[in-house]
Parts: C-alpha cells; structure tokens; sequence
C-alpha cells in the first residue's frame, strides 16, 4: 500500500525543518534524526486524524518538542545518577545469607516493582525522578514501591519461615 501523497509531501516539508528545532534543543545530530523520525511515524499513524488538523505542522512541531524535552529530561537523570555514583563508593556487601535472601526476593518481583525498588532505595532516587525517567505519575511510582516492599517483606517472611522449619527437623 502506497503512502498518501500529501503525507509523503507532509514528511518532505517538515523532515528537515523539525531535525533542525530538535538538534537544536538537544545538541546532538544523531539523537534529533531519531526524535524526528519518531514525531514523523506518530504522524502517519495517525494521519486520518493529524491531516485534518487546522496544523499539522504545529501537531508534528509540538511532538518534535515533547520528545525532545523527554530526551533531555532522561540525559538529566543519568546525569544526576552518574553523578551519585561517582560521589559514593558504592561497595557491595558480602553474600551473607541475608544478601542472598533479598536478592532471591527481589529476583522474585515483577521487573518494574524490581527496578523502582532498586532506583530508590539502592540509588537513592525520588519518586518524582523515577517518574520522569518512566514517564509516569509519582503517584504510580510510589504505589510500585509500596507493592514492591510488600511482595519483599512477604517473600523474605516466607524464606525465614521455611529456614525455621528445615531447622526443626
């Protein structure tokens, strides 16, 4: 199936016009191609709906914009990260059995309960900074946390639980 015409003029016109505003706002070349080629599929998947707009372009512009702000707002945090990291000297603890027991219980959990554990309480991140790295609310993080640290005290209960019995016998 062959592209529209006015979407296939719709990308040639706006392409280089929206690498430039994101390369621009990012300061990087490679990473504004991708935004805008990101901002141009959001388009054509929704062109029935975007070509009927009093401003495409402004539509794509605003996209353009949004991503680039996201991008920029993740290269913030990693920063920030980077930052903690180098400031402390994060040592591993050894593998007692108290070690090996959280990470059996965290291993356990979901992937996302799993990383906003690890986000927060290992790297020290807030809620509002995992929510702008996950694009979600701070209320949705905090929820995570708080499914994460139950599934954990039941798991790690649960572990104690069956160590008692072995003991027992």
């Amino acid at each position: 199936m062959e592209a529209p015409a006015d979407l296939v003029a719709f990308v040639h016109r706006e392409r280089p016009r929206l690498v430039r505003a994101a390369d621009l706002l990012v300061g990087d070349r490679a990473v504004a191609e991708e935004i805008a080629q990101e901002a141009l599929v959001r388009a054509c998947a929704h062109w029935e709906r975007v070509r009927n707009l009093s401003s495409p372009g402004g539509w794509v512009h605003r996209v353009t914009l949004n991503l680039a702000t996201s991008q920029l707002r993740r290269w913030r945090l990693e920063r920030r990260a980077r930052t903690r990291l180098a400031r402390e000297e994060i040592q591993a603890p050894p593998d007692s059995a108290t070690t090996l027991a959280v990470r059996d219980a965290l291993a356990g959990l979901p992937a996302r309960q799993r990383r906003v554990l690890v986000l927060h309480h290992v790297l020290g991140w807030s809620a509002v900074e995992i929510a702008d790295l996950d694009g979600a609310t701070p209320e949705a993080v905090r929820q995570q946390l708080h499914r994460g640290r139950e599934a954990m005290r039941a798991r790690y209960v649960a572990a104690d639980t069956r160590e008692d019995a072995s003991d027992v016998r």
